[in-house]
């Protein structure tokens, strides 16, 4: 990610910078203004930056100092979620999460109530919420993997891949954010179980869609959030000449 790595080093954005306007940066770095949006809100997640409103985003941590949500920018290809992630889950994982409801073994079984029961163990310490989210991700993978197809395992798993989508897996973070929100997640996934449990093909394939619908509205509610921040935040400093080093940016 070009602004993660302008960020800390020798040249680049310093802490304490204000950085240009989404519009600027989209068109220094040639993406869309909306990429510019979710990367600076999986950098906020992270600590990065600091968006205050009224007066624009500022550079709050050097990048260098990593932690494990840090990591999971500086270590991938940043690939933007959209909205084709989610809607590729709602109409693939249903039907898979069904056939492993049907096919799963009980020691399969098994080992998804432990992961789960040691992902509820995480909920309410919010310095594990990388570990929570690997550990949530790892629930669907595992129960899409116990279909009984490879071809639909290998597809849908790659929906839930955390290499394959970190910037995904950071605005998913980010709608974890409360305690509330973790238990809730777990209590679904509980359900999900339960249903697989008893061999309910159809109920699993319910709760499936119904669970990542729910994570699709939280989404969906911060993009909304970032893009009306966007919109009050940078009215009235569009047009100002960037007077940080941001200006660095400038080369692609």
């Amino acid at each position: 990610m070009q602004l993660l790595q302008a960020i800390g080093e020798p040249e680049g954005l310093k802490v304490g910078d204000r950085l240009p306007s989404d519009r600027d940066l989209a068109d220094r770095m040639g993406v869309s203004r909306l990429t510019v949006r979710e990367a600076i809100l999986a950098l906020e997640v992270v600590g990065i930056l600091q968006v205050r409103s009224g007066d624009g985003t500022f550079v709050a941590n050097d990048s260098q100092k990593q932690s494990p949500l840090r990591e999971l920018l500086a270590s991938s290809d940043l690939r933007p979620p959209n909205a084709e992630v989610i809607e590729a889950r709602l109409l693939l994982e249903p039907v898979v999460a069904s056939l492993a409801a049907r096919r799963a073994p009980d020691a399969a079984i098994a080992d998804l109530e432990r992961l789960l029961a040691e992902t509820e163990v995480l909920v309410d310490d919010i310095t594990k919420l990388a570990e929570f989210m690997k550990m949530s991700l790892g629930f669907h993978a595992e129960l899409l993997s116990q279909c009984g197809n490879a071809h639909l395992a290998a597809f849908a798993s790659a929906l839930v891949d955390l290499d394959e989508h970190p910037l995904w897996t950071l605005l998913n973070a980010h709608a974890m954010q409360s305690a509330e929100a973790r238990r809730e997640q777990v209590v679904e996934h509980r359900r999900i179980l339960e249903a697989v449990r008893r061999r309910d093909e159809a109920g699993v394939a319910a709760l499936v869609s119904e669970h990542l619908q729910h994570l699709r509205n939280s989404i969906e509610a911060l993009e909304l959030d970032a893009a009306r921040t966007e919109k009050h935040d940078w009215a009235d400093v569009d047009s100002a000449p960037p007077t940080t080093s941001a200006d660095k940016l400038a080369s692609p």
